[in-house]
């Protein structure tokens, strides 16, 4: 076998394959071996059937499977002498191998992942910032605790701010035109929340359980529903319930539920270090990309559309898997054309985390997986032998020593660890 491998792109490989005659007549004699052995004909015991009459009958379907055979295995024998590891399935053009007196000649194109060789990395001088947490920050998480452990009481009066409505769509059209696959909400609506849509606060205000109630609406154009985004709506609801929102007080019983605190003073101190947690870990993934981005930026190279739609392929997936009751199912164009761009961005991303992991001998310990795989064992309440060694057998461990590199790269980056000699 002679092959010949260009490159006309970076990701891009062409290989020139000829397989001699002689190898071609080897491969095809051995297949009618096989058959003569194999075939049936009537007035001929098995196996005496002339060679001859096979090659009459079956020779050129015969051939034509060794030489598939052929080409299947030169082409794995190509990318193995050339240092080619194809990263999609190739593609097999201008198949010659019509004259038995002549070699067979193929052209196979494949998409590899092309060769990089990161610098600079060691000169970032990025580092993680965190905010350091006022008491202000303590009082709002409380705040948030309490709104946590909220409780929603219904009230016999017209509903105001602050309130929580509960209601059911009689008739919704948008746009003209009426639309019978609008669910009902979940969980009540608060007047004066987050919504976008103040329409609907002020169509909700001032009304009693029981109310029947037509809003007017218009959904602003940067809606997170595209299909109805900048259309006028009217909503027909009948109110089924007011409820007021009354929040705990921060008192024994409540910081018991929490973390079986009895002391106010233990209790803020809890609340101020997970957020002060919370904060390093915001500071060190910003820090994290921060010097990701940076190396993507000086050491430009190319990423193989293969490994992009292969991106892409999962993310259609993931999104059809868990795609909200009543929402529109994105098509695979729609998904390619959001993710285009953070594909390319996360494949660059592993492949500069693999290339400094691979360069500075950053590795997962085994105490660090065995440390992981306790965390998981305790939140799970699973004796840590069984657990290890189901994690080992479903492969899981591979990825826990994969994720721990990964973050002890990232960290490398932003001077927070030191790669052992």
């Amino acid at each position: 076998m002679k092959a010949t491998v260009s490159a006309p792109e970076s990701w891009k490989r062409v290989i020139e394959v000829e397989i001699p005659v002689e190898e071609v007549t080897a491969a095809f004699e051995e297949k009618l071996t096989k058959y003569k052995k194999e075939i049936k004909m009537p007035g001929f015991r098995p196996g005496k059937i002339p060679v001859a009459l096979i090659k009459q009958r079956f020779g050129a379907s015969i051939r034509g499977e060794a030489i598939d055979e052929l080409v299947q295995k030169s082409f794995k024998d190509a990318c193995e002498q050339n240092q080619v590891t194809p990263v999609a399935p190739a593609k097999v053009k201008e198949v010659k191998a019509d004259k038995e007196d002549e070699p067979v000649s193929f052209v196979i194109e494949t998409e590899v992942d092309p060769p990089v060789d990161i610098k600079g990395y060691e000169k970032l001088k990025v580092k993680a910032s965190p905010k350091k947490i006022k008491d202000s920050d303590v009082e709002d998480a409380i705040k948030g605790l309490q709104e946590r452990f909220a409780e929603f009481t219904t009230v016999e009066r017209e509903s105001r701010k602050g309130d929580y409505v509960k209601f059911e769509y009689v008739k919704v059209v948008i746009d003209g035109t009426e639309r019978t696959d609008i669910q009902n909400p979940n969980y009540p609506v608060e007047i004066g929340g987050d919504s976008k849509i103040k329409d609907f606060d002020k169509g909700l205000t001032g009304r009693l359980a029981g109310e029947t109630v037509e809003i007017d609406i218009n959904f602003p154009n940067d809606y997170s529903e595209a299909d109805i985004a900048g259309k006028s709506a009217q909503f027909t609801v009948k109110i089924t319930a007011v409820q007021e929102k009354k929040l705990p007080e921060v008192n024994e019983e409540f910081m018991k539920k929490i973390g079986n605190f009895t002391d106010i003073d233990a209790f803020r101190v809890n609340v101020k270090e997970n957020i002060e947690r919370e904060e390093t870990t915001r500071a060190k993934n910003e820090a994290h990309n921060e010097a990701i981005e940076k190396i993507a930026a000086d050491n430009p190279f190319d990423v193989p559309p293969a490994r992009v739609e292969q991106f892409i392929d999962y993310m259609y997936h993931e999104s059809t898997r868990y795609n909200r009751p009543g929402q529109p199912v994105p098509s695979r164009e729609e998904v390619a054309a959001h993710y285009h761009e953070t594909a390319i961005k996360n494949i660059k991303r592993q492949r500069i985390i693999d290339f400094i992991a691979t360069k500075e001998n950053i590795k997962a310990t085994q105490e660090e997986v065995d440390r992981e795989v306790q965390r998981l064992a305790d939140m799970y309440n699973q004796p840590f032998e069984t657990l290890k060694q189901s994690l080992r057998q479903n492969g899981t461990t591979n990825r826990i020593r994969d994720d721990i590199k990964e973050q002890k790269t990232l960290d490398f980056l932003i001077g927070e660890y030191t790669p052992q000699a």
